[in-house]
């Protein structure tokens, strides 16, 4: 050293950037977007959505349409019978099939949503694409965070924001169906809440871990929905 001093080298220290944005890119492509899409374990393009979410939703409301008629075939219940009838006499039959019909055109606005966003191949829980305009990063591509407390919080807002999206409907079933079969549909709805608040509770970890929560809820919709159906072809042409 000129002046005699020992040298002092910057002491480095180790960066884990690199690696970490390697992690971050594991399975995506070089703009962030995953190369493959949730979608292609289900019903890979060119399989139709459409077909998929009407098998579901059918599937599901069947099992409400058979506790419909076991409860009004199969058990001794005259004040179900009696309310049939004051639906029928009313003739409010129509309403509980418009309402099942509401859900089917639900399920067909998720399943035109789900055929454009398989295109992208973002999955959830991102429901948005930003993209960046002007500036050195003009073009570039916006995706939530999904790491750490951040990746929690969004994927924990996402559960709620999923409830929000099916529980206008459920109620409304609620209230119909429940006039009915009340005692069924109170069970029904308390299973319901448990399993929402199973898969959002899982969702917080990880997307993937909120399926069997949610298909519980599924199961418990389509209960209702079956029923909504029975009840309205009962009331209006039997």
């Amino acid at each position: 050293s000129p002046t005699g001093l020992p040298s002092q080298q910057p002491h480095i220290f180790p960066s884990s950037s690199a690696a970490k944005a390697s992690n971050l890119l594991e399975g995506r492509g070089a703009d962030g977007i995953p190369l493959k899409s949730d979608y292609d374990s289900m019903a890979p393009a060119p399989q139709s959505l459409f077909v998929l979410y009407t098998n579901f939703f059918l599937v599901f409301s069947m099992f409400g349409v058979a506790a419909g008629a076991g409860l009004f075939y199969f058990t001794e219940s005259p004040l179900m019978h009696k309310k049939i009838e004051i639906v029928k006499e009313f003739g409010m039959g129509p309403l509980y099939i418009a309402l099942f019909f509401l859900k089917f055109v639900f399920q067909m606005i998720n399943a035109n949503m789900g055929t454009a966003r398989r295109e992208t191949r973002v999955n959830n829980p991102d429901q948005h694409i930003y993209r960046v305009y002007g500036g050195a990063s003009d073009g570039s591509i916006v995706l939530m965070d999904l790491e750490g407390a951040h990746g929690r919080f969004n994927r924990g807002q996402r559960a709620l924001a999923n409830l929000e999206e099916y529980l206008p409907l459920f109620l409304v079933n609620f209230a119909f169906v429940g006039f009915v079969a009340p005692t069924l549909v109170a069970v029904i709805t308390v299973l319901f809440g448990l399993a929402r608040l199973k898969g959002a509770i899982a969702y917080v970890e990880s997307a993937k871990d909120r399926t069997s929560g949610n298909l519980a809820s599924f199961l418990m919709m389509g209960l209702i929905d079956g029923m909504a159906l029975f009840i309205g072809v009962v009331t209006t042409f039997l």
